[in-house]
């Protein structure tokens, strides 16, 4: 009954490579690929992103972090090389048994200019990571009377799974192309950001009880972003990402329609054209995610909703996701310098 047990409380983990899943890749970039930590439009930006994960299924499964990336040297218009970090939190719990993995850390990167419109940069993610889950919370068959399950019977179960923590260690590469360093795109411009990361470079022991000395393995990502402008109030942006982890393959790619609401003002605070965003991502496990984005310029919304279409929906189909972004864009909040 316990290996049965324990095939239910790690379905997801294992599903997902023992790592942290958002459909919104787009809005967890720094913490996928540490390279693009403050890539951005501007100096400093807060990130959050909450995901719940398998409405209805009697139990949750829910993925909240939280980031907050900082600009070191970095110009108005980029010219020079400079350096971003990153401070982030993540606490990623699911189950009845409540199987939790808690993380913080930092991520820090070096942006070098090629050109006007090219650059490059290399970044490093290092991390503090606490795994647990309670397994008083289970019920077994044995706790069956007769007529129902009874939680004070004594089920003669231990704790199958001890808590434990570890380093982690991560590196990445990205490029990137905008002719204007800007989060706008006049007719026929186009953006483009890619690059590839290697989580785990550390292969850290998972020690879930005394029998299991197992290695995370390491994880491979490959990712895209290309926007293009149609014409000066609009644009259209694809994103793909593909993950490889030992012989787990996962595909997530989108493709969304930006519609300009407000041109970006050179007075206030917000340095960026103001955009409502509509379009969906899919995920080759079989998931369809219609999504919408209000971007503000400094003020980023998102809300996205899984609906599963491989043999997973005989039990769970939907999951919710939302993100908030906050850009300091004109401005940074430790320097007197300005983007403009």
């Amino acid at each position: 009954m316990k290996s049965i047990l324990l095939i239910f409380i790690f379905l997801p983990v294992l599903i997902f490579g023992q790592d942290f899943h958002y459909s919104q890749i787009d809005q967890s970039m720094s913490m996928i690929n540490p390279a693009t930590t403050s890539t951005f439009a501007g100096y400093e930006r807060i990130s959050l992103q909450h995901r719940n994960q398998w409405l209805g299924a009697g139990t949750q499964f829910m993925t909240s972090m939280g980031m907050m990336e900082f600009s070191i040297g970095k110009q108005a218009r980029r010219t020079s090389a400079y350096s971003g970090i990153g401070v982030y939190f993540l606490n990623d719990i699911g189950g009845d048994s409540k199987f939790s993995i808690k993380t913080g850390g930092f991520t820090a990167s070096g942006v070098l200019p090629l050109s006007k419109a090219h650059s490059i940069s290399a970044g490093i993610q290092v991390g503090y990571s606490n795994r647990s889950a309670d397994f008083s919370r289970l019920t077994f068959y044995n706790q069956w009377d007769g007529t129902q399950f009874d939680p004070n019977i004594d089920p003669s179960e231990v704790n199958g799974i001890s808590s434990f923590s570890h380093l982690d260690a991560g590196i990445g590469i990205a490029y990137s192309y905008n002719k204007e360093n800007e989060n706008t795109l006049s007719a026929s411009d186009l953006s483009v950001q890619g690059g590839l990361s290697l989580q785990h470079l550390n292969r850290p022991t998972l020690r879930y009880n005394s029998l299991v000395d197992d290695k995370l393995p390491m994880k491979l990502c490959i990712h895209a972003n290309v926007r293009y402008g149609i014409s000066p109030e609009s644009n259209l942006e694809f994103s793909a990402a593909q993950f490889i982890q030992a012989k787990h393959f996962e595909t997530i790619g989108g493709f969304f329609f930006r519609l300009k609401m407000k041109s970006a003002s050179r007075v206030t605070a917000f340095v960026s054209d103001q955009f409502f965003v509509i379009g969906s991502y899919f995920r080759s496990t079989g998931a369809i995610i219609p999504s919408f984005f209000i971007d503000m310029g400094g003020f980023t919304i998102g809300l996205s909703y899984d609906y599963e279409l491989g043999k997973i929906t005989t039990m769970y189909k939907q999951s919710v996701e939302v993100s908030l972004k906050f850009n300091f864009g004109k401005k940074s909040i430790f320097e007197s310098s300005k983007m403009r």
